[in-house]
């Protein structure tokens, strides 16, 4: 079985549910946000999708699936290393 975002650790068999296919859009998506953010350096969107997943992954909500918030807590710490450096030459 493959996981259907290439970061993310592939799946224990027998581990509890998986993604749906949906679930694994919106991650893949929250994942496109910040790469998107560190390659134009858009310090901005950087933050506000960081504070996004962190929301997804720990808040409480109705509707959200264990493996969907297992992954998006992943996410969030594959995240927190995603810093921007500052520019020293402007």
């Amino acid at each position: 079985m493959t996981s259907p975002i290439p970061h993310l650790p592939r799946p224990m068999e027998g581990c509890g549910p998986s993604l749906s296919h949906a679930e694994a859009q919106r991650v893949q998506r929250y994942q496109d946000r910040l790469a998107r953010a560190l390659a134009q350096r858009d310090r901005a969107t950087l933050r506000r999708t960081k504070q996004y997943v962190l929301a997804a992954a720990y808040q409480p909500r109705r509707g959200v699936t264990p493996a969907l918030r297992n992954a998006m807590r992943q996410l969030s710490w594959h995240m927190a290393a995603m810093l921007l450096t500052r520019d020293r030459s402007r």
